[in-house]
């Protein structure tokens, strides 16, 4: 299946780099500031590789952060990354301390909760398990899978970071940063979409970046763009809670 990713021209670039003291593949969106705890600026163990997805806004009304649009189109449509998580299942924390007080600790732990049993649901060898707080700070190749809010480029919603192992596909850590520039929710709103556009929703953001967690691939060809998968977001935007077929499809097609 043929993907045109036109998206890194409009809003993103995703810049693959082979170093040749180390075999994995790193990428970054165009703009993205290096810092010191940027993962792609750190050299990784023999085997293992490091891989990030930029998860951006499609702006398309001024003050606003993107307009979420009805569902139209159901796309069987996936792309797999090459990696699948241990059939043990990962164990992920939270970084409480870096939610915003407009979600709130707990309301921020059920979410990610509901956003992983999208996919466990679809597919019961997807086991996710909550392993409580972290104080983890830093996206780093430090043996915390962690979910938390920090300062990232304007030009992004959130980013996941998976570290695989070479030899096996399998994952060996990941970790999800969300942008604390940007507002965040849980709409109460049971549509496809908010008739607030103002916030993003954590819900919302969360599913789709745990579909890099168990191996799904950013989408940006047209017909995917009601998926969850599909490479933009927006605020008020709510239809990426759950799972379109082409999701659906691929969190079948990926081992374990």
């Amino acid at each position: 299946m043929m993907k045109l990713r036109y998206g890194f021209i409009i809003l993103s670039a995703i810049t693959i780099l082979f170093l040749p003291s180390f075999s994995f593949a790193q990428s970054r969106a165009q703009g993205e500031a290096a810092t010191d705890d940027d993962p792609l600026q750190h050299s990784l163990p023999p085997g293992i590789r490091v891989r990030a997805f930029i998860h951006t806004p499609r702006v398309v009304e001024p003050n606003h952060l993107g307009k979420c649009t009805e569902t139209t189109i159901n796309s069987a449509n996936f792309e797999k990354t090459g990696w699948h998580i241990p059939a043990g299942g990962i164990t992920w924390k939270l970084n409480e301390a870096t939610v915003p007080a407009s979600v709130g600790a707990s309301a921020a732990r059920d979410a990610i909760t509901k956003s992983f049993r999208e996919w466990s649901d679809e597919d019961s060898d997807k086991v996710f398990n909550d392993g409580g707080r972290t104080t983890v700070k830093a996206t780093r190749f430090d043996g915390t899978n962690t979910i938390l809010w920090k300062k990232l480029s304007p030009s992004t919603i959130g980013v996941t970071y998976v570290w695989s192992y070479t030899t096996t596909g399998e994952v060996a850590e990941v970790d999800t940063a969300f942008n604390s520039r940007y507002p965040w929710r849980i709409f109460s709103d049971t549509a496809d979409c908010s008739t607030i556009f103002d916030a993003y929703d954590l819900q919302n953001i969360a599913t789709h970046e745990f579909g890099h967690w168990i191996g799904l691939d950013d989408l940006y060809d047209g017909v995917d763009k009601d998926l969850t998968m599909y490479g933009f977001g927006a605020g008020g935007e709510l239809k990426k809670r759950t799972l379109g077929a082409g999701d659906v499809n691929g969190a079948n097609a990926i081992a374990p």
